[in-house]
């Protein structure tokens, strides 16, 4: 439970690496946003954002790196099934994440109240 001031953040990644500046800067500011509250944070990547986490791509030690931090700082990372399923990907190919089913995902954060940014 966190407190009065404290409110917990979700951040929906739908940015995929088609803009990695972006998506980089999302999970940058992923991290700032864990590290200044005591809230609880999570990042959920949904549709194209899936793709950051994929293993076997050009960028994949930048976002390896970027989301070895967020773990490091207490940030749960989810995944869209139904995003991977419609990408074609599988979970074996995705760096670690918890797999979600991300339109569930979402509701349930906003009615625990949680904020909700989506990049």
């Amino acid at each position: 439970m966190t407190g009065a001031n404290e409110q917990s953040t979700l951040v929906v990644l739908t940015t995929g690496k088609e803009a990695f500046v972006r998506a980089n800067a999302v999970l940058q500011m992923t991290l700032v946003v864990r590290k200044t509250t005591k809230a609880s944070v999570e990042l959920l990547c949904l549709g194209p954002g899936v793709e950051i986490l994929r293993s076997n791509q050009k960028n994949s030690p930048q976002f390896d790196q970027a989301l070895s931090l967020l773990r490091e700082a207490g940030v749960r990372i989810a995944v869209c099934e139904t995003s991977l399923h419609s990408l074609g990907l599988t979970p074996d190919q995705m760096f670690h994440a918890d797999v979600v089913q991300g339109g569930i995902e979402v509701g349930t954060r906003i009615t625990e109240g949680w904020s909700v940014l989506t990049f």
